[in-house]
């Protein structure tokens, strides 16, 4: 018995597996996102309002579900969570395919935001205990992974809306079913921490914290990724109507997000392996800027070749950010909080999240786009000189 358990704790979670799952699961969830705001104002008919409102309360249900996902990681079993996740999901997105209307919709989508939020919690806690390859590096293949999934389900999404939601729901819970599998056959492996010195711990005490410090740099951090997904899920809710809008047809919409994720398929190794080269406020405050600026340049756009170019520079700027923050996070928190930690960066996000839809839809319903625009940029730029200063001032002290 005893040398079972020794295997146990030395089986870790291989790579290749966490890939596998990240990418099941973005393909199944961007075909389910990047369509609500449309099927609820065009095939609902609610408002952009109505529509927003849906989506903040979703994301405030997927800051409670990133909450728990954490704690379950610390101090729960991470396979059993994930399975039990999964499942969740699961059945809130296959009782979709017959209970589509208003406003089953709306309560089904909640569901599946809960699994969600805990889902993106449990990986990105387990990609901390992958010890083959450094913490930036396996954050940099999951943001590149999920990419790819992102584009593969918004190209089905483009290509098959038209012929009922329902399909795309059909096609969505078999993926979650395949995730579902993926998870009960190769997850089940040890994320104890290990007894020997090799995390970080307290600089005030032996002893390994269990539980989270929020310290002013954290908070900045999370202050940041708060008003970049804000920006971010404009991309996601508002883009779609506005583009058609502009005489656009769903189609350019799915090309739009194909388009930015070969870009990161492309070459999100060769900035990778600049950012992995200079301090991680390097790259994110750099990243964050580029990623700001694409909002303002959005005020002036009204033919699609425009939105590409504003959407690549968009992109430019999430490659440089988004993969280095999780990273970052786990870098400068000890272990024994992973779950917390990554719970606290998909918190944060998933609060963007929630601010976003309600924030965008009040705009949209009074045609104020530009104004729209503006206002994310500015705030962007503000929390980014912000953390510059911070970050300036810790390093200046330090040497």
């Amino acid at each position: 018995m005893h040398i079972e358990q020794k295997q146990m704790v030395n089986h870790t979670l291989d790579e290749k597996w966490l890939l596998i799952g990240t990418l099941l699961s973005n393909i199944g969830n961007s075909m389910i996102w990047p369509v609500s705001t449309l099927y609820m104002t065009g095939q609902l008919h609610q408002s952009f309002m109505t529509a927003g409102l849906v989506l903040m309360i979703g994301s405030m249900i997927s800051v409670f579900g990133s909450f728990i996902g954490g704690q379950l990681f610390d101090h729960w079993q991470p396979y059993k969570a994930l399975l039990v996740t999964i499942a969740i999901i699961f059945l809130a997105v296959a009782s979709l395919i017959f209970w589509n209307g208003w406003p089953m919709f709306a309560i089904l989508i909640w569901v599946a935001n809960f699994g969600m939020g805990i889902e993106l919690t449990l990986v990105n806690a387990y990609a901390t205990t992958i010890r083959s390859e450094k913490t930036r590096v396996v954050f940099n293949n999951l943001y590149i992974v999920l990419n790819v999934g992102m584009v593969l389900g918004t190209l089905v999404v483009g290509y098959l809306f038209d012929y009922g939601f329902y399909l795309l729901m059909i096609i969505s819970s078999f993926i979650y079913l395949l995730l579902w599998l993926v998870v009960f056959f190769k997850f089940n492996v040890s994320v104890d921490i290990p007894t020997v010195p090799v995390v970080r711990t307290d600089r005030h005490t032996n002893l390994t914290p269990k539980k989270l410090q929020l310290t002013p740099l954290l908070i900045a951090i999370g202050a940041l990724l708060f008003i970049t997904y804000l920006s971010y899920i404009l991309w996601e809710t508002v883009m779609a109507p506005h583009m058609k809008t502009l005489g656009m047809p769903t189609r350019n919409y799915a090309d739009l997000w194909m388009i930015n994720g070969i870009t990161i398929i492309l070459f999100q190794r060769v900035i990778s392996n600049w950012a992995n080269k200079h301090r991680y406020e390097v790259s994110i405050l750099i990243g964050s800027v580029i990623f700001a600026s694409s909002f303002f340049f959005l005020i002036f756009v009204r033919d699609f070749w425009q939105i590409v170019i504003v959407f690549e520079l968009l992109t430019v700027g999430e490659m440089l950010q988004s993969p280095q923050v999780p990273a970052w996070v786990a870098q400068m928190t000890p272990q024994s909080v992973a779950g917390q930690a990554q719970g606290f960066v998909t918190m944060m996000i998933s609060s963007g999240r929630v601010v976003g839809p309600l924030y965008s839809g009040f705009m949209m319903d009074r045609g104020w786009m530009r104004a729209l625009f503006l206002s994310v940029f500015i705030m962007m730029i503000l929390i980014s000189g912000g953390l510059f200063m911070m970050t300036f001032k810790q390093n200046k002290k330090h040497t």
